[in-house]
């Protein structure tokens, strides 16, 4: 299994809160900007390490020994200068996607199926998003990939409805195969809520690689089980807590920081 790590967003939401903290909370704001200013979102430091690094951890703690990270061209020199400082177990491989703004991106779809074309993977994937910070061990996700060999993501319950809607919305029956998948819905039909962190079969990879995707599609990573879970066997991989931190606004940072501290 390869692993196949989204890293090339601009992070504007969090840029935006920054900049609105510095009026609001100046004290705040010269706290935490060092951490957050001027930095890929997979490159916010959390407790003396980049997010991506985290990932990574988790990773080769799961027995992935060959990463590949989609990145841009605005940030990659500082996913360059990790790469080079960090002393893993894996294969780290960057690919620079090319764009320069948000306006420019690929989007996460795009940067997949790069990722997948450049290095001509054709074995399972393990694909995760670079702003995620998980906490739980994605090797008990491999290991449940592993007992049923089909396409998995994982999903965990959240209360708020509004929440739900900008997400992807998973249903699944008794035996986690899931049965309706359906990005940012308007009325959601459960509260289990999907992640960006999905295992695709070798075959699935096949067929992803096939598929074509318009300009509307391009961000929403969900789009590929939504667009599957109809044709092939997808299981969900079930926590009973929310399992990441998605890293997009302050409050998620702060939530964070605080979480890997008492860890």
């Amino acid at each position: 299994m390869e692993a196949i790590i989204l890293a090339a967003g601009y992070g504007m939401r969090l840029d935006n809160e920054l900049k609105s903290l510095k009026a609001s909370d100046p004290e705040k704001h010269s706290e935490i900007r060092p951490f957050l200013e001027g930095r890929a979102k997979p490159m916010i430091i959390i407790n003396g390490k980049p997010v991506i690094q985290y990932t990574v951890e988790n990773l080769e703690r799961a027995g992935i020994t060959r990463i590949v990270i989609v990145t841009n061209n605005r940030y990659f020199s500082q996913f360059d200068e990790w790469r080079d400082s960090y002393k893993g177990k894996s294969l780290i491989k960057l690919i620079n996607d090319g764009t320069n703004t948000n306006e420019s991106r690929l989007g996460s779809i795009h940067d997949l199926l790069l990722a997948l074309k450049k290095e001509n993977i054709s074995d399972d994937v393990i694909m995760v998003a670079g702003d995620n910070l998980f906490k739980f061990e994605i090797k008990d996700m491999i290991e449940s990939f592993n007992d049923v060999h089909t396409s998995m993501i994982a999903v965990y319950p959240e209360k708020d409805p509004e929440r739900i809607k900008k997400s992807a919305c998973v249903e699944f029956d008794e035996s986690n195969l899931v049965v309706n998948f359906e990005e940012k819905p308007k009325k959601p039909r459960s509260e289990w809520i999907c992640p960006a962190i999905h295992i695709y079969t070798a075959d699935t990879i096949r067929l992803i690689k096939e598929m074509k995707f318009d300009d509307s599609r391009k961000d929403l990573i969900g789009n590929i089980p939504m667009m599957l879970y109809d044709r092939i066997d997808i299981h969900a991989f079930v926590r009973k807590d929310k399992i990441r931190f998605d890293l997009g606004t302050i409050h998620d940072f702060d939530n964070a920081v605080e979480h890997f501290s008492r860890k």
